[in-house]
């Protein structure tokens, strides 16, 4: 009996000492909100609040040193879902996850996210790369004090590295990855062309209520019409439908709208945003106020990104939805018998990148990337083998995000100091991926709207319309340019005094 109660006695002694540590483990890896912090790379004082709700307010005297503020406390308060986010961004998942995580690598790796905002980085001006490479640095700031890390980072063994623009850059594609996937019906409908008639495949992927269905090439004649590899594209189309996110439930989506003061008490325009971005744990969103030498702004921010994405200053409000306009489209590539596609003039040798996935617990996983004038060859992803023979035909992926002269990056902070009209227009020319419904307000009473994105202009000729993989050899498939800025829709204090907003497609 007495060596009974002695085990009992070591075991909860054992289970206190344990949770006691664990305790103190957590305790010690929650952020420091108090006192004085002495660290490099701000030119003067900044100062932090937190209110009430754990919101941080930042005063400082330069646009840099309250982004690098800002840098800090997001790696404060969210440094795993930072974490994460640029790991899946980059396709290096499978580094602290393992094998389980190699193929979603190996996809995202493929459609180059992190390739574009590399490239990105190098087009944008001079004072958006400073403010990322301030953001960079607050977050950096924050590592180099030897911080407790969130127990995440002890139950993986994942190590954060530096943080760079780069990973900021990278967010805001996935965050346009995530808004925007019609990629997906393109294959659902050459996926069902193999058995059914195009009235059939419209009742399957159906227009919006009160629209006709468009008008578009035959499909089963079209992809009936194509040699031995037409049934190789059936099983891509397969395997890729997998990897595609799914379609979210109807009735989902964002919404926001803008009153005159003709509609409201205090004769002031009225305006609201209700962003669905999804139920998280940690939520996407982390809320802000920046505090520059007596300019404010407020609003919501992405971890990550050094940015107020929707809120106000002392002049204007704003609030987003998502447009959800087609700037996807696949490619049949058809190969010959050197492994060249064919182009309108003549076959062209597919750029090749050549990679290599760290796995955790197993060897690294080598990757080879063939790029088409398109884009990036998504179909490899699916085969068994990389060093499998081409069999006749391969889908190659066109997403407005992977230009290389995307500006979006130096959108955000211009629409933070505009104080008019004049200057919220000229900072949305510059917003290109993910096309966005914009409201507008300001304290001389106007409302206004405007969609800004980089749209597609799609060739009269072209009968499929982007709606299912085009035939990458034909020119009449070929994107012909973009919608001009002035031609995308706005308005500017309408007669009824209302706009607004709602994504229920």
């Amino acid at each position: 009996m007495r060596l009974v109660l002695k085990l009992f006695l070591g075991l909860l002694a054992t289970l206190a000492v344990a949770v006691g540590a664990g305790y103190l483990y957590l305790r010690q890896s929650l952020p420091r909100t108090e006192g004085e912090i002495r660290i490099a790379g701000i030119s003067a004082a900044v100062e932090i609040q937190r209110d009430r709700y754990g919101i941080p307010h930042i005063f400082a005297q330069r646009d840099e040193d309250a982004i690098f503020a800002l840098g800090y406390v997001h790696a404060q308060d969210r440094l795993w879902q930072m974490e994460m986010n640029r790991r899946i961004g980059a396709g290096r998942l499978a580094e602290i996850l393992g094998p389980s995580a190699l193929e979603t690598d190996r996809f995202l790796r493929t459609l180059g996210v992190r390739r574009a905002a590399e490239a990105n980085l190098r087009g944008i001006d001079a004072q958006a790369r400073s403010l990322l490479e301030a953001y960079a640095a607050g977050v950096n700031a924050f590592l180099a004090g030897n911080p407790v890390l969130p127990p995440e980072f002890w139950l993986t063994g994942a190590r954060p590295e530096p943080w760079t623009p780069a990973d900021s850059a990278t967010w805001t594609k996935m965050v346009a990855w995530d808004l925007g996937g019609n990629w997906r019906n393109e294959l659902l409908r050459m996926r069902l062309s193999k058995t059914l008639p195009l009235a059939r495949i419209h009742e399957f992927v159906a227009p919006y209520p009160g629209e006709a269905p468009p008008e578009i090439a035959d499909l089963k004649t079209l992809y009936g019409s194509l040699d031995r590899g037409g049934v190789q594209l059936a099983e891509d189309a397969d395997r890729l439908l997998a990897l595609a996110p799914g379609e979210p439930p109807e009735g989902v989506g964002s919404n926001n709208w803008v009153v005159s003061g003709a509609h409201s008490t205090s004769g002031k325009p009225l305006l609201a945003n209700d962003p669905h971005l999804g139920l998280t744990a940690p939520p996407v969103w982390y809320l802000a106020h920046l505090s520059v030498a007596g300019r404010n702004v407020i609003g919501a921010t992405f971890p990550g990104v050094p940015a107020i994405v929707l809120g106000r200053n002392d002049r204007i409000a704003w609030g987003f939805t998502n447009t959800g306009p087609d700037v996807q489209d696949l490619y049949l590539e058809k190969l010959d018998a050197a492994g060249n596609y064919l182009t309108p003039d003549g076959p062209r040798a597919f750029t090749v990148i050549e990679e290599s996935i760290r796995v955790k617990g197993a060897p690294d996983e080598p990757l080879q990337i063939r790029v088409s004038r398109h884009g990036p060859v998504i179909s490899d992803v699916s085969r068994a083998a990389a060093d499998q023979a081409p069999r006749g035909y391969v889908i190659a992926f066109a997403w407005t995000a992977l230009l290389e002269d995307d500006r979006t990056l130096q959108a955000a902070h211009k629409i933070a100091r505009a104080g008019n009209w004049q200057d919220f227009l000229s900072a949305a020319r510059d917003y290109q991926v993910p096309q966005q419904n914009m409201v507008y307000a300001d304290v001389e009473g106007n409302i206004g709207f405007v969609a800004p994105g980089r749209i597609p202009v799609r060739k009269p000729e072209n009968d499929l319309k982007g709606l299912a993989p085009a035939p990458g050899w034909d020119a009449r498939y070929d994107w012909a340019g973009w919608i001009a800025f002035e031609q995308l829709p706005q308005q500017y204090n309408p007669a009824s005094g209302r706009l607004w907003s709602a994504n229920e497609k």
